[in-house]
């Protein structure tokens, strides 16, 4: 068995080798313009009309646009943001434009070098955005403040607030805005979809609208949604993950926080190891993590202090609203999702709010076993179908045994490098 050191070195090695382009250091889009210092909240900062598609594993007859754009933190301090826009062939016709999925990525990692703009496979591939676009829609897709561009126009360095449901929703919200003025033929109407750190993210921005609406929202998808990271506290083999991407945006928001006070000397060498590495999710899964955590961590001042900024939930949301996740989920405990869904429904009375919890399917997987689910459904909206009033609980029943299913994954997608591989 491999040690831990060399474990996460062959990590690293693997995302290096998924990358787009070798290190958003090095690409110039990544570069914030002078004029990111005064922007306002959703102005287009640059484009790249047509990316090099060459450089990612796209399904044939797809194309890539990425841009630029301003957005603002949770404390509504103005930050540049990279997207993409992932292209169908052929776009379905509602008659107003090209019809946008606004998609919201689940957890990529917390470093600069985690934006799916600069992954090959878009970091959801076939899970959903190249769905998506194969289907018809334009996918906008934020790679959220953070993530892809390292600094701001005066160089200071931009720190992902990881899990924060108001910043991403915000990065969400203006990335929408300025795709409409990077490419006037998308239609002003769309719906959001996110996973995990993306369901809590449209969550938010659900949440957002009914004090600041948009025009042409349709309403949001949630898949496997996180919606307060303390929930997860009883789930011993996610939460030391979470509180080492959590740590950064930590120690950026609180002058009075330091990583000792919840970690261990082990968490702090795991700590400092997955920030020098600029590591992202494969990575972190292959750090040293048992018994890095102090016990009491979830006293501390500043986690709490964190927690009450990036919460959503038992809130009035605007728009209707499709939740699913995995009833065996491990990740994202299905009761805790249970909990924010009764919550959702006591403070929207009158909202169409549709809770599917899919029997066998994990936490990831839900995007894959949710697809048709979630298709219809946007497709009812688009076509300006009324959802259904009020609050229904639905429990499909598989096709198949359990027995005969996969649970996760075991594939990834990777690049073609000698011509016999073609198929």
């Amino acid at each position: 068995m491999a040690s831990p050191g060399s474990a996460t070195s062959a990590a690293h090695e693997f995302e290096l080798s998924y990358r787009a382009h070798p290190s958003v250091a090095e690409d110039p889009f990544y570069v914030a313009p002078p004029e990111a210092a005064n922007a306002a909240p959703g102005t287009l900062l640059k484009v790249e009309r047509e990316s090099d598609v060459s450089l990612y594993t796209l399904p044939p007859n797809l194309s890539l646009s990425r841009f630029m754009y301003q957005s603002q933190t949770s404390n509504a301090t103005l930050v540049p943001v990279t997207a993409y826009v992932l292209w169908p062939y052929l776009a379905r016709d509602y008659g107003d434009g090209l019809p946008v999925v606004a998609w919201a990525h689940g957890t990529s990692g917390v470093n600069h070098e985690c934006a799916p703009s600069n992954m090959q496979n878009l970091w959801h591939h076939f899970q959903a955005p190249y769905q998506l676009a194969l289907l018809g829609y334009v996918v906008v897709a934020t790679d959220y403040a953070g993530l892809g561009v390292g600094a701001d126009a005066s160089g200071r360095p931009i720190i992902h607030e990881y899990l924060n449901g108001p910043a991403q929703a915000n990065d969400i919200r203006y990335s929408v805005l300025a795709a409409h003025t990077a490419f006037p033929e998308l239609s002003k109407r769309f719906v959001t979809v996110g996973s995990s750190q993306g369901g809590l993210a449209t969550w938010a921005l659900a949440e957002r609208l009914v004090a600041e609406p948009m025009e042409g929202y349709l309403g949001t998808v949630t898949i496997s949604p996180v919606t307060r990271f303390l929930d997860l506290a009883t789930n011993p083999s996610i939460i030391p993950v979470l509180l080492l991407m959590i740590a950064p945006a930590l120690i950026s928001s609180y002058p009075d926080f330091s990583p000792g006070q919840i970690f261990t000397p082990e968490g702090q060498k795991s700590l400092d190891t997955y920030i020098a590495l600029k590591g992202c999710n494969t990575v972190l899964f292959n750090l040293p993590l048992k018994d890095i955590l102090k016990e009491g961590w979830q006293e501390n001042a500043w986690v709490q202090a964190y927690q009450k900024t990036a919460e959503i939930g038992g809130r009035p949301i605007r728009g209707p609203m499709l939740v699913i996740t995995g009833a065996p989920d491990p990740t994202v405990l299905p009761q805790t999702v249970t909990d924010a869904v009764n919550q959702l429904v006591n403070a929207n009375s009158s909202a169409s709010i549709q809770y599917y919890l899919l029997p066998d399917v994990s936490h990831a997987p839900a995007m894959f076993s949710g697809l048709q689910i979630y298709l219809s459904w946007i497709e009812q909206r688009f076509s300006s179908n009324p959802a259904d009033p009020g609050f229904s609980t639905h429990h499909p029943k598989p096709v198949r045994p359990t027995s005969a299913q996969k649970a996760e994954a075991t594939w990834h997608i990777q690049k073609q490098t000698e011509p016999w591989q073609a198929t």
